[in-house]
């Protein structure tokens, strides 16, 4: 296989050089993709306005290059092609893949530009009257090709885009390990798998060439079996690859190694690792993307290359002195995300020196939610508290003797202690906290004169934190309680002298005490308060934590789905707590199980063995960020290795194995996100370049036929052959850097997870 530079089909050569670029791969020994990436976007450094973006394109002619007739395919040692010989069909698929932000003029209030504003790439399968020879080489000439493309074809060393793996490996003792063989052709539809089923394929050492483990190709899912309850979200029949899938079954095998997965007449996949701590680089990136995103501090070295100013910090950032300011206006009365400026002000007590939430995400804002990542991260260490130890991370607070994943942990809780005590100090509270800050209501995150910066540079407009609120005080209280049960299991006290056991009583009185008529009202209050109360219980033993969440989940049942949040209050009593009711304990425990069975069922009825809820729709990661927390408390309550094999068949599928073959990770695989929404990765000191450990939303249902603009999630759509609708639903996801829907991500909705399933999957537990 080689690179070189294609001009359009039936356009004259230029002198200069060229921004497409051509490559040739093989599908199958009887199908070659000739793969075209039209250029690139120029995207405005600090300083410059989005629209200042440059698109540096040379456009595929895809009428010409669809034609059969513009290819000759040459082999001078294969007696089949010595003459030369044309495709005997021309596939294809399209799609925009980099995308620039301007409007040129607004029509009917959608924009319509009259220049470039975008790249694509383009698939030409070309479909052979004989099938390929292994160890021959075979040139494929077409009109306006400026050079030809060679390929030496061998289904034990060329790479086919039909093979699939976790692009990083498999752990040595997971009880399943598979590989899969399909493909979706565009206007071709699947790849057909009638002559691959039933061949062999092989575990190829990736040093010596040679065979290491041999199995046969089996059939597993049908293009038309549904893959989700949202049929709409991946028509016509609700699967998500539109295509047929086959299997490579090696779960017996654990020899520690690099390998390349074969198969007969196909090709090979990307190299990957089988090793104890094959999910380790995951697990590293993904809580290094959070510490990434930690406000109020600075960036530096040792701890990173990206280094950066401390953002929003009234101490450290200059400028941002007496801009933080507290209002008694809860957010739950804030009218908006941003809320209302006038009433914000006028509940607003005065500025604090309150520091340390987690950046959203592209923006810099603090959320409620962001408490799921200190609850999620510190289950999961308590779940395996041996998998986990101090300096894996490089983190600034490495070394301390705890391990790196509590350190984390630690972050979120740590800002709201330091919320709470300020604002007892000031009597502006009464023993609450809130998770909301943000300067939404009061500029813009450009600023007033509408360029690029970064979060350090954003101190010319007020941000407000909302006022102490039940809902955020509960979960602080359950997430401070287990981070002090962590310290506990680690044997360390606090390093900075915090008395969590008190921080999390007190906490959780003042909710209670400060629950308001109406909040009941909110399922959410309930689901947190019993996670809380169960956490405090697990803590201190003590009886009224156990009757308060006994009261609150008197209704869930033996049978009870606990998705999302309500999974936690159940799950914390039932693996982490000593004594208290019999009765209560195996009602939670069933439910709890019961929840992970029907996400062991979503990975049977998945053709690439990925759980979740089979009822969430396609949107905040559902393709991009393994949803396997029900799965390891269904493990860690029974020690049924089923659980086990499907929380790692789907962290699997989020690093490689899926439509595009990527690993949803920045900066980590062979292949993987290229832009993502993240104003600080975009002005940073390294060019743009992203730091490892982002997850992108990634795919999205389709929401309208007509998108209003470069921001909106289907602004791509316009740029795809075939039609969207016709599109796998893995498939829709556009490097489109400005759309948030597209390729925005949060600390809580993706990395928190992903680190909870990456981490539990570093060693057999």
């Amino acid at each position: 296989m080689m690179l070189c530079t294609w001009l359009a089909l039936g356009l004259a050569l230029q002198a200069k050089a060229s921004p497409m670029t051509v490559e040739v791969i093989p599908l199958t020994n009887h199908i070659l993709i000739v793969h075209v990436d039209e250029g690139y976007v120029i995207h405005p450094a600090r300083g410059k306005k989005r629209s200042d973006a440059e698109v540096v394109i040379e456009p595929l002619d895809t009428g010409r290059a669809q034609k059969a007739s513009a290819y000759r395919i040459t082999s001078a040692n294969d007696p089949a092609y010595t003459t030369g010989r044309s495709p005997v069909d021309v596939g294809r698929k399209t799609k925009g893949t980099d995308f620039a932000w301007f409007s040129d003029r607004w029509v009917d209030g959608r924009a319509v530009n009259d220049r470039a504003d975008h790249t694509k790439e383009h698939w030409l399968y070309l479909r052979l009257p004989s099938p390929m020879v292994n160890g021959k080489t075979y040139t494929v000439t077409a009109d306006g090709l400026k050079s030809p493309l060679t390929l030496a074809f061998s289904e034990r060393k060329t790479r086919s885009e039909a093979v699939r793996v976790n692009n990083l490996g498999y752990a040595t003792w997971a009880p399943a390990k598979y590989g899969y063989v399909f493909h979706w052709m565009g206007d071709q539809g699947g790849l057909n798998l009638a002559d691959i089923l039933g061949k062999r394929f092989w575990l190829l050492d990736t040093k010596t060439g040679q065979s290491m483990f041999e199995g046969r190709v089996a059939p597993r899912g049908n293009k038309i079996d549904p893959e989700t309850f949202h049929l709409s979200d991946a028509p016509p029949s609700g699967n998500f690859n539109n295509a047929d899938v086959a299997e490579c079954d090696f779960s017996g095998f654990s020899r520690p190694g690099e390998y390349r997965l074969a198969v007969e007449s196909v090709g090979t996949s990307f190299p990957f690792r089988i090793a104890p701590d094959a999910y380790a680089p995951a697990f590293t990136a993904v809580v290094r993307g959070l510490y990434h995103n930690r406000s109020g501090i600075e960036l530096r070295r040792p701890y990173t290359e990206f280094v950066r100013p401390a953002p929003h910090n009234p101490k450290l950032t200059p400028g941002f002195a007496g801009k933080l300011l507290y209002t008694t206006v809860r957010f739950q009365e804030w009218g908006s995300e941003g809320g209302n400026k006038e009433a914000l002000l006028a509940g607003s007590k005065g500025p604090l020196d309150a520091w340390g939430w987690y950046q959203d995400a592209g923006d810099w804002d603090g959320y409620t939610s962001h408490y799921r990542v200190p609850t999620e991260l510190l289950m999961g260490y308590l779940m395996a508290p041996k998998l986990f130890r101090d300096g894996e991370l490089n983190l600034p607070e490495s070394g301390n003797g705890i391990p790196d994943l509590v350190d984390e942990a630690a972050w979120l809780p740590r800002y709201g202690h330091r919320l709470r005590q300020e604002l007892l100090r000031k009597q502006w509270g009464t023993g609450g906290v809130s998770g909301r800050v943000a300067g939404d209501a009061f500029g813009s995150d450009n600023g007033p004169q509408d360029v690029g910066r970064g979060s350090w540079e954003d101190v010319d407009r007020i941000w407000m934190v909302a006022g102490e609120d039940p809902v955020s005080t509960y979960r602080y209280a359950g997430s401070t309680a287990l981070l002090a049960l962590a310290l506990r299991q680690v044997g360390k006290p606090d390093p900075e002298r915090v008395d969590w056991v008190r921080e999390a009583r007190e906490a959780a009185a003042w909710a209670k005490a400060n629950t308001r008529t109406g909040d009941e009202a909110d399922q959410g209050l309930r689901d947190h308060r019993a996670f809380a109360n169960a956490a405090l219980f697990a803590l201190t033993g003590e009886a009224p934590y156990e009757q308060a969440l006994a009261d609150d989940l008197a209704n869930v049942k033996a049978d009870t789905l606990l998705w999302g949040n309500a999974l936690y209050g159940p799950a914390v009593y039932a693996l982490f707590s000593k004594g208290g009711d019999p009765a209560l304990r195996e009602r939670l425990r069933a439910a709890g199980l019961a929840t992970a069975a029907d996400s062991l069922a979503t990975v049977r009825r998945r053709a690439l063995r990925w759980g979740g809820n089979f009822s969430f729709p396609m949107l905040i990661g559902q393709q991009t960020t393994p949803q396997g927390l029900e799965l390891a408390v269904g493990y860690a309550l029974s020690r049924d290795r089923a659980y086990l094999g499907a929380l790692a068949t789907t962290a699997d599928h989020n690093l490689g194995i899926n439509n595009l073959g990527i690993t949803w990770i920045t900066g980590v695989g062979p292949r993987h996100p290229n832009h993502v929404f993240h104003m600080d990765a975009w002005y940073n000191q390294r060019g743009g370049e992203y730091q490892p450990g982002l997850i992108p939303y990634g795919p999205w249902r389709k929401e309208a036929d007509v998108p209003t603009g470069p921001w909106h999630v289907g602004w791509p759509h316009q740029t795809v052959y075939p039609p969207i609708d016709q599109w796998p639903g893995s498939e829709r996801w556009f490097d489109n850097r400005n759309s948030p829907m597209n390729s925005e991500f949060t600390v809580h909705q993706n990395n928190a997870p992903a680190s909870v399933v990456y981490g539990l999957l570093k060693g057999d537990w």
